[in-house]
């Protein structure tokens, strides 16, 4: 065997006799597969032992093929198109293939090849290095590092100490600490769970003894915050059952918890609204409608004990002017809890009646100004309206001492507003509370349509409440 190296432009020249080697001492001694193959005819001249138990075939097999045989077929052009280059190319060379076996499957390569002349002809000597399966390590680190990267849990791992190993995106981001901050260091310093002491023992005896943790805890952002999270851990285990540490997935549900809470308490307020509503309803019944039925009840007594006809007539009318007036509360009542003219006529013609009845309850001129209200509102506008319309005038009726009041309802293409004012006492806004003339149930009315409400009061200046929705066109 000859061997050859450059000397200029893609001349090839001998070497230096010191610098031949005895290729057949290589090809025993390696533990890589080897072969030589002709560069212009590309068949294999020789093959070691390993080619031939790595690749599955026989050694006649080998000599009998080209290189070509060992390519898959979209590996070939690519071979074709590479050869006219190996006759200029570098006495030494590495490039990535990929060979198939004989059984078929295909393996990722590296070749390192040395341009070499063998019984007088041009050749390469070859040595094979399988990277498949470093190649799918790597490809399997780095599907591992896209979903640690993509995934919206914080994923931390950790020794069988709760020393940190491993800290994804999502961890960052939910706890406020990066990778290089935490790695190496304990879990305990930087994931805090809000436990006493004796529920964390026990928390951790659980995990170590059973290799699996199911629960939720508060623990802390970098900045203190508060989080609320669902841990699910378990452990890590070799293949001879020893503990090689354990894998926590923890999933940030505060804002779930903030949800529950505000649902929980919209919850109980509709309660007390209700409770609230039955409780004004029971004593208007009481004082108003009870009082009138009694009323008739002792005048028809005393209509039995009447011996004129001239008497028994007044009592007549006595009990028609009771019978009406309690009517008359009946649909008072009524019209309180659902408006008729609201389901029938809208908002507007609603309004107008809400207002001639405050007038006459209270004896106080209600003026009402509907700007292009066009459209019907959804149902649940119109209503939200109607209630916070009828709680500020009755507000006004019942607290403000007032002579006039307003009510205006203008819409826009996006909005539509309320406001209500009033020329009486009115109130210092600094002690106002929530609960006060009804004002915490207007502001969850509002809030459940997403819109806005605003007080403004000053003592001897009158009181305005401005309401603001959002609407779509319907």
């Amino acid at each position: 065997m000859d061997s050859t190296k450059r000397t200029d432009g893609g001349t090839a020249a001998p070497v230096a006799p010191e610098l031949r080697l005895d290729y057949r001492q290589l090809f025993v001694g390696t533990p890589q597969p080897m072969w030589i193959f002709d560069t212009e005819t590309l068949a294999f001249l020789d093959v070691n032992d390993v080619a031939i138990r790595h690749y599955g075939y026989s050694r006649d097999e080998f000599l009998g093929m080209t290189i070509k045989a060992i390519r898959p077929s979209d590996g070939v052009p690519r071979l074709l198109a590479h050869l006219p280059k190996t006759r200029s190319e570098p006495t030494t060379t590495t490039t990535r293939w990929r060979h198939r076996k004989q059984d078929g499957s295909v393996i990722d390569v590296e070749i390192t090849s040395l341009r070499v002349r063998f019984a007088g002809r041009p050749a390469r000597l070859v040595m094979v290095n399988d990277v498949t399966e470093r190649n799918e390590a790597q490809a399997r680190n780095r599907y591992h590092a896209f979903l640690l990267g993509a995934i919206t849990d914080a994923v931390v791992a950790t020794d069988d100490a709760f020393v940190i190993t491993s800290w994804n995106a999502a961890a960052e981001r939910i706890y406020g600490w990066t990778a290089d901050e935490v790695l190496g260091r304990p879990a305990t310093e930087f994931i805090p769970s809000e436990l006493s002491g004796i529920a964390r023992s026990e928390m951790l005896r659980g995990l170590t003894e059973t290799g699996r943790l199911s629960a939720d805890a508060i623990q802390r952002h970098k900045n203190g915050d508060p989080i609320h999270v669902e841990i699910r851990a378990v452990a890590l285990v070799d293949e001879s059952g020893d503990k090689l540490g354990y894998v926590s997935v923890n999933r940030d549900i505060t804002e779930r918890i903030r949800a529950q809470d505000t649902i929980r308490g919209l919850l109980n307020a509709g309660v007390a609204a209700q409770e609230e509503e039955r409780t004004r309803i029971a004593r208007e019944l009481h004082d108003d409608t009870g009082q009138a039925l009694s009323a008739m009840i002792v005048g028809l007594k005393t209509m039995s004990e009447t011996t004129t006809v001239e008497e028994l007539r007044g009592r007549a009318a006595d009990l028609r002017r009771l019978a009406s007036r309690a009517l008359d509360q009946i649909q008072r009542i009524a019209r309180g809890l659902r408006p008729a003219s609201l389901d029938a006529m809208g908002l507007e013609t609603a309004l107008e009646h809400l207002a001639i009845e405050v007038s006459h309850a209270f004896g106080i001129r209600v003026d009402v100004h509907c700007d292009a209200v066009g459209q019907r509102l959804s149902p649940a506008h119109e209503i939200a309206l109607y209630r916070i319309a009828q709680e500020s005038l009755t507000n006004v009726g019942r607290h403000a001492a007032a002579e006039t009041a307003s009510l205006v309802v203008q819409r826009d293409a996006g909005r539509v507003r309320l406001i209500v004012e009033d020329d009486g006492r009115g109130f210092e806004p600094s002690v106002e509370t929530s609960g006060r003339f009804g004002l915490q149930g207007m502001r969850e009315r509002v809030a459940l349509l997403g819109g806005s409400i605003t007080v403004e009061s000053a003592p001897g200046k009158g009181t305005a409440v401005s309401v603001s929705l959002p609407v779509e066109a319907r």
